[in-house]
């Protein structure tokens, strides 16, 4: 594969080089500093960093809802290798093909073409395996993520039951979250959309102003004492908020006559 990549930076300049006498210097250079630029594509051909992967895609307020997000994308991750290499086992039966014609073909314009198409197939392989490659690290920093998570909330593996009980504090956590963002660009008020989500989940609207009010005045307060507020105090004051609320989507539900767990209806055995 290395010898073939030469051979086509080899080739390019003999292919234009009649352009104009300046390209055939800039193809020299590119010949010569090419190899350093393949070598520094491979830390890429991926979707987004690891930084983004872990604080942007995997930003949920609860431990489980983050382990739910890491394995919907290594699941993403795993469809789109997997439709990869069926893509290229393809094209290597194409590449088979059409070395079948050319040897039976007489043409000599044919079997010209024939070999274009053949180097247009290595080059998408080649193309297609450095994606499967970013992939593959995708996948294998996801779930080094997913074990330090679960490390972390003191369990082995992830039940359903885990993910179910743990939704009210998510939901919770997230409505907070969304409500503080709204209010600190509508001086401290809480937008509409979000005082539905607190209607729909059993939270009273009036307590949840009162409380991102509360959070918004204490963090003023620390600025106006020359102190900044810190992300860490924003989680624990979601934290606190996760379990002060957590019974009133309970009795919101039982007020509809219905229950937030039917344990009848969850996986018991995963074999």
């Amino acid at each position: 594969m290395a010898k073939r990549k030469r051979l086509l930076m080899k080739n390019i300049p003999t292919e234009i080089k009649n352009l104009n006498k300046d390209y055939g210097l800039m193809l020299a250079n590119i010949k010569n500093e090419y190899p350093l630029i393949q070598e520094s594509q491979q830390c890429f051909f991926k979707s987004q960093s690891q930084f983004m992967d872990n604080m942007l895609t995997v930003s949920h307020p609860t431990p489980i809802r983050n382990l739910r997000q890491i394995l919907a994308e290594i699941n993403k991750s795993k469809d789109a290798l997997n439709e990869a290499f069926y893509k290229n086992k393809k094209r290597q039966i194409k590449i088979k093909k059409k070395k079948e014609k050319k040897n039976i073909s007489s043409c000599d314009l044919d079997i010209e073409y024939l070999d274009v198409e053949i180097e247009e197939l290595h080059n998408q392989i080649e193309t297609t395996e450095n994606y499967m490659k970013g992939a593959i690290r995708k996948i294998s920093s996801y779930i080094q993520q997913y074990k330090l998570i679960l490390n972390e909330i003191g369990k082995e593996k992830l039940t359903e039951e885990d993910f179910e009980k743990e939704e009210i504090k998510y939901h919770i956590g997230k409505s907070f979250s969304q409500a503080l963002t709204a209010a600190r660009s509508r001086n401290g008020v809480i937008d509409e959309g979000n005082l539905i989500y607190f209607h729909q989940i059993g939270i009273n609207g009036a307590m949840a102003q009162y409380e991102v009010s509360e959070y918004l005045r204490q963090e003023a307060a620390l600025i106006k004492d020359g102190k900044a507020p810190t992300h860490k105090m924003t989680l624990m004051w979601l934290n606190n908020l996760m379990e002060k609320y957590e019974n009133e989507p309970l009795e919101y539900a039982k007020q509809k006559g219905m229950t937030l767990l039917d344990e009848k209806s969850l996986i018991k055995s995963y074999e």
